[in-house]
């Protein structure tokens, strides 16, 4: 089996927690343009799949209800193998909504999705995140892998090829953000929208 994670379309606002002294304006600026001119470009890294014989294990898009959630490893094994399980959505640690499920070769909904396939399943399940106000998570961008998504440390270092984001508000699809935030809005399973606010390590 194969599981492929989408990149976000929309990416996240990089800044400093403290402002930034005057001379650091600049250079901020440029790897924030650097940042948005990337997000995007490249889809993230395929995994493949192996998975036993669990009942929570989720093998298929049948083997999810939509609505309910599911948790993915934060580690591969030396083959790149994953594995993702449906999870109660309080669960400690970083949960994935079951969205919706789409053809295959078809886009989920929601731009910054994520999303899972199957080998033999003509159909893939799109995933919203389920952040927690106040919290921070390592988010993928281009070149990343589903398993770089996790919950995380605010001051924690951010992985190649991700970022370390905090989850500033959430709130249905009507959410609004401050300027230095940035706003994801999912329509399925339920209008959610978050604003997150990259974190630069100090």
């Amino acid at each position: 089996m194969s599981y492929h994670a989408s990149t976000p379309k929309t990416p996240i606002t990089y800044i400093t927690d403290e402002p930034p002294h005057p001379s650091a304006r600049w250079p901020l600026a440029r790897h924030c343009a650097l940042l948005l001119a990337t997000v995007g470009l490249a889809a993230m890294t395929a995994c493949s799949v192996s998975i036993g014989t669990d009942d929570s294990a989720v093998e298929s898009t049948s083997d999810i209800t939509i609505g309910d959630c599911l948790q993915i490893d934060d580690e591969a094994d030396d083959q790149g193998n994953v594995r993702a399980t449906t999870i109660a959505c309080d669960a400690d640690g970083l949960t994935f909504y079951a969205a919706e499920t789409v053809a295959a070769d078809a886009d989920c909904a929601g731009d910054n999705s994520a999303s899972l396939s199957f080998d033999g399943d003509p159909q893939k399940l799109c995933m919203t995140p389920n952040f927690v106000d106040s919290r921070c998570y390592q988010i993928p961008l281009p070149g990343g892998q589903l398993v770089d998504y996790r919950e995380s440390d605010c001051a924690a270092p951010a992985a190649t090829d991700t970022v370390i984001a905090k989850a500033v508000t959430r709130s249905d699809d009507s959410i609004t953000c401050a300027a230095d935030q940035t706003a994801w809005v999912f329509s399925e399973p339920e209008a959610i929208g978050y604003c997150l606010r990259a974190v630069e390590p100090a």
